[in-house]
């Protein structure tokens, strides 16, 4: 294991985000000082992080535009690791994915890396997408996808349905930032893992959800496509990471939505 976390100065870009929130929480919670990266530290959206136990006195929000070389440096100087978790995620279909996303993603990236290096950080950890592994026509329909596994570039540009949402492959966000951590403080953690627990179609998804919480109205309609693909975890295990029961998920998961006032009662 690392050091004493206590001792330890660590940079999460994109503080303010889902994953990214979460990973700073744990992180705060064994004693590490976090520099968080957001767009608005004043910003009444980030107001959830200011909250988090020990938050007052360890963590330090940076405003810093990923774009510009200069304001991530400041947030990553005396980091001794460097969690980079922001990546522009567009809400709707933008017109030009490749100026509007890619080019963003990469020149940010690009930044952090060039921030780090400087900086002579120890250890980063980029949080990156199963976009990146599972979209090749090359593959066979059985081939299990490993961390050796690469998407074909040429075939994401020109395949507009690519990315639908045909299976899902479930993680608790509880258990990714466990493997975020686990990928920091193992020293011999090293290269990509692949970081998946549940892999399940979305109506046996709505099915499990029904049989716990019969009473709330859900999808009808579904058009089954025979593309599964059967992703590999076994090198983050092997590290030793596992993941909570699918049942708990899914329970903690609508429990969070009703307290936050997104589910209406049964």
């Amino acid at each position: 294991m690392a050091a004493s976390a206590a001792a330890k100065k660590v940079c999460v870009t994109g503080a303010g985000g889902f994953v990214a929130s979460w990973l700073v929480k744990v992180l705060l919670s064994k004693g590490y000082i976090v520099h968080g990266t957001v767009r608005q530290p004043g910003s009444q959206k980030y107001e959830h992080l200011l909250k988090l136990e020990r938050a007052s006195e360890n963590l330090k929000l940076f405003k810093a535009d990923l774009l510009s070389y200069e304001s991530v440096h400041s947030a990553i100087v005396g980091c001794s690791a460097v969690f980079h978790v922001a990546s522009p995620v567009p809400s709707t279909i933008v017109p030009n994915p490749e100026v509007e996303v890619i080019e963003p993603a990469v020149k940010g990236t690009a930044n952090v890396l060039e921030a780090c290096l400087k900086a002579k950080v120890e250890r980063v950890v980029f949080v990156s997408s199963i976009a990146a592994i599972g979209m090749n026509p090359n593959f066979s329909k059985d081939k299990v996808l490993d961390e050796s596994c690469w998407s074909d570039k040429e075939y994401c540009r020109k395949s507009s349905d690519s990315l639908e949402n045909k299976h899902r492959w479930i993680v608790d966000v509880r258990d990714l930032v466990d493997a975020l951590l686990l990928a920091y403080e193992k020293h011999e953690a090293e290269g990509r893992y692949i970081c998946t627990s549940f892999p399940i179609k979305t109506q046996d998804l709505v099915e499990k959800l029904k049989s716990i919480y019969p009473n709330y109205n859900y999808p009808t309609n579904f058009i089954e496509v025979d593309d599964y693909r059967v992703l590999s975890s076994e090198k983050l295990q092997r590290l030793g990471w596992k993941y909570r029961p699918l049942e708990e998920t899914l329970i903690d998961s609508v429990e969070s939505y009703r307290e936050a006032g997104l589910l209406q009662s049964e």
